[in-house]
């Protein structure tokens, strides 16, 4: 049973660190049902949690409730799409990310992530578009 765990854990985390999206846990289940496809939702969802409490991956708050998991833990911020809810990864000046990790440590943080929100590449040519019309 334990070796099943295992190499069920470890597709998990083989498909998240294969993506530069930032991926639900129902992408994931998606993807790791083509190599395993007695896969439950369940074990990817409980995996993805176990993943993020070890700091293996980490999770992106989106819109609409939905959770995005990130295989990328070294410091890094994301944009999130205010309309369709994509999730980018957002790199700062360092003049910014000095600034921030010294704001923070000076509060007694040990570290920190911002998800910033706004207008993905996609929607704004969308609503260019919808506006000429």
């Amino acid at each position: 049973m334990r070796n099943n765990y295992s190499s069920q854990r470890e597709l998990i985390f083989k498909v998240l660190s294969s993506t530069t999206c930032h991926p639900t846990a129902e992408w994931v289940w998606e993807r790791c049902r083509e190599s395993m496809p007695s896969i439950s939702k369940a074990t990817v969802y409980r995996n993805l949690a176990g993943l993020v409490k070890s700091g293996r991956a980490i999770e992106v708050a989106g819109k609409f409730g939905s959770s995005h998991f990130d295989a990328r833990v070294q410091p890094h911020n994301h944009v999130v799409c205010r309309v369709c809810g994509a999730v980018e990864d957002s790199f700062p000046s360092k003049e910014l990310a000095l600034a921030l990790e010294h704001e923070l440590e000076s509060r007694g943080y040990d570290g920190y992530g911002l998800t910033f929100e706004g207008l993905c590449e996609s929607c704004r040519q969308k609503r260019i578009s919808a506006k000429a019309q």
